[in-house]
């Protein structure tokens, strides 16, 4: 199978680039977008089989992005979870009723965001890594 590719959408270049240790250490094509413009730009010149979307950015937040994700009829079916510090209920409403697939609030755990990630991408799966991959002790 080709290697997945996603896309990291974060204003902070930590998270971004922790993020994108994890994702490519899991074996992910991995880009990082710092703005919702930025997002934007990256999805139309290029395929992206996921996109993590934080929320708090400058230029368009993350709501915005995925607005306009949802409305280009190209990008429609393109998966977005989104990524937040914002952990209010109806913060993970809102994101999920305007077309993101899940919602994960940031600090995460690296394997919380793994299993969300596989669920996305693999949703037969459940999430499940590939029994070839070791599991982390609980």
């Amino acid at each position: 199978m080709p290697e997945r590719r996603i896309l990291i959408v974060d204003d902070q270049p930590e998270i971004a680039e922790l993020t994108a240790v994890v994702l490519s250490g899991a074996g992910y094509a991995v880009a990082t977008a710092r703005s919702g413009v930025e997002a934007l730009e990256h999805v139309a010149a290029s395929h992206f089989d996921l996109v993590l979307l934080d929320i708090n950015m400058p230029e368009m937040d993350g709501w915005e992005t995925l607005r306009l994700i949802r409305a280009d009829a190209s990008l429609r079916d393109l998966p977005v979870v989104m990524f937040s510090v914002k952990n209010e209920i109806r913060d993970r409403v809102f994101g999920l009723q305007g077309g993101a697939m899940d919602y994960i609030t940031k600090p995460y755990e690296v394997d919380q965001l793994l299993f969300r990630v596989r669920r996305v991408l693999d949703p037969a799966r459940g999430g499940l890594p590939p029994r070839s991959t070791p599991q982390a002790e609980v």
